[in-house]
């Protein structure tokens, strides 16, 4: 039986997880591929050891975006909880989502959930974009009363000034400019068309 690193085995289970999750994060922030190999290299363990943890290394893929996509969605949530109409909560969708991305690092991570086979991880990540989708376009169905053809088509053009500020921060612009501007170009297009 190997040695243990921990008090008992499932803390030394856990802390060799965190350690190989560590290791993967480590690799895809870098652009490097994600293999056993270099994940075990990273992480310190022998490369055969990786499978008593994880069944393949897309999984640590998958387990690096789970790490990040649940507290983005805590946040924004809340977030637009405090907001006071619907035209606030547009502009509010649009500064967190611009602030959790800053703090992530979009790029690197929207790379590795482009490049993760399909899995569990993947249908969450989708789920989590439909939810997030949802409270926009619900947002702009309200502010619109209820037409929900202008209310897609307002909500799209509000993706496009994410999708933008994303494109921005991903080649290292600072955040607060360019929360500042996407979050006036979204309150001008919520005067605008309401």
């Amino acid at each position: 039986m190997p040695r243990i690193e921990a008090a008992t085995v499932a803390e030394h289970h856990a802390r060799v997880e965190t350690r190989l999750v560590d290791a993967a994060e480590q690799l895809l922030r870098a652009g490097e591929p994600l293999t056993a190999g270099a994940v075990s290299a990273a992480a310190g363990i022998a490369r055969n050891s990786i499978y008593r943890y994880v069944d393949s290394v897309e999984d640590l893929r998958g387990m690096v975006i789970a790490r990040y996509l649940p507290a983005w969605v805590r946040t924004v949530e809340a977030a637009l909880a405090a907001a006071s109409s619907p035209g606030e909560r547009v502009v509010v969708w649009v500064r967190t989502n611009l602030a959790e991305a800053s703090a992530a690092g979009h790029d690197w991570l929207r790379e590795s959930m482009q490049d993760q086979a399909a899995s569990a991880t993947t249908e969450e990540v989708d789920t989590a974009h439909l939810v997030m989708r949802d409270t926009l376009g619900n947002a702009w169905l309200e502010l619109m009363h209820g037409d929900a053809e202008r209310a897609g088509i307002a909500a799209s053009l509000t993706l496009g000034i994410l999708e933008g500020g994303f494109r921005q921060l991903d080649r290292g612009a600072p955040l607060a400019t360019v929360s500042e501007l996407a979050e006036r170009a979204s309150a001008s297009l919520v005067a605008g068309l309401t």
